[in-house]
């Protein structure tokens, strides 16, 4: 059976094909029995599936975080959201020890990707701080894109909520850089290398907080820590390597790091006490909610004018009316050519 790409699926639907396991969870149900709570996924979507008792005696597994699987499953409903009800599941390394062929698998149809050329967006970026940032950012900077340049390629921005795929933290900095520069523009006696610095640097935590990119998960130190203090300590590192000569303007850029989630509720340890700071923190919330809204109107499919409701934006998305006669969007440089 050829495959069904995830955001195509509909309440009553039948998929026989190969999913990649993000997340998995063993759950006790109301009659004490042991089933399995699944986030299966392919580059289109992710979505929420079960494996009841008795079909996980005859499928036990074990199944982990990034695992290929091969799938029979009834597409159902639950609190308005479309999930699997899965009835059959083997990984893919199961089936080819048993003699399976595997004729349809294909894992680049199951892995979530930034749509931009990566290879490109990181080039970018780095031109876009070496055009724009002075000395002695401009060495921190750059010396902390180069030390990371492998994980920045492929680490996602974050496991679930925006930019969750391969290079999705890359795609999100970049973004959050070049809104920046346009800031700067507008906000003239701000500190144009600290907002910069800052803006590229807030999240290179996250390529020690999230491990397992295909499936991201979170590691050790990520739990224990987490993305801010471990960028923080990233950033600390890097300038005593480098005798960073202006310790007033690095604490200046720490604290753009520490405080870039706006607040001890959302996790940073302090709020944003200077301009620069406070900008940053606007940008990547910015570029954040923006993307969570994308993958929301892109993966629903409830009929009528707005969408199923958004735990974190706390609100369904109006889908907007025809623009098939607009005229198309400008294509950015980096877009991959498809």
């Amino acid at each position: 059976m050829p495959h069904r790409f995830l955001t195509d699926l509909q309440e009553g639907d039948a998929i026989h094909q190969f999913l990649l396991v993000r997340r998995v969870e063993t759950r006790i149900d109301k009659s004490g029995k042991p089933y399995l709570a699944l986030v299966l996924g392919d580059r289109s979507r992710d979505l929420e599936a079960r494996v009841w008792s008795d079909v996980l005696a005859k499928c036990p597994g074990p199944f982990t975080p990034g695992d290929y699987v091969g799938v029979q499953a009834q597409v159902s409903s639950y609190k308005g959201e479309i999930q699997l009800s899965v009835q059959y599941i083997s990984t893919v390394e199961a089936l080819r020890e048993r003699g399976r062929e595997l004729k349809e698998f294909d894992p680049e149809l199951l892995h979530r990707a930034t749509p931009y050329d990566r290879e490109q967006l990181w080039r970018e970026l780095w031109e876009l701080a070496e055009a724009h940032l002075k000395t002695p950012l401009k060495e921190l900077v750059l010396g902390l894109l180069g030390k990371y340049q492998e994980e920045l390629l492929v680490c996602p921005a974050a496991r679930v909520y925006h930019h969750p795929y391969l290079g999705g933290l890359l795609e999100h900095t970049w973004s959050v850089a070049r809104h920046a520069l346009q800031s700067l523009s507008v906000y003239q006696d701000l500190h144009p290398d600290l907002v910069l610095a800052g803006a590229i640097l807030h999240d290179l935590g996250k390529v020690k907080e999230l491990a397992n990119p295909q499936a991201p998960d979170i590691t050790v130190a990520g739990a224990l820590l987490g993305h801010i203090v471990l960028g923080w300590e990233m950033v600390r590192e890097e300038a005593r390597a480098q005798n960073f000569p202006d310790p007033a303007l690095l604490l200046e850029l720490e604290h753009i790091i520490l405080s870039h989630h706006g607040s001890q509720e959302f996790g940073s340890p302090v709020p944003p006490k200077t301009r620069e700071a406070m900008l940053v923190f606007y940008l990547d919330d910015l570029d954040a909610k923006l993307k969570m809204m994308d993958m929301h109107l892109e993966s629903d499919n409830t009929a009528g004018d707005f969408t199923s409701y958004h735990r974190v934006l706390q609100r369904g998305l109006y889908k907007g009316g025809d623009r098939s006669e607009e005229e198309p969007a400008p294509t950015p440089e980096s877009k991959k050519n498809n």
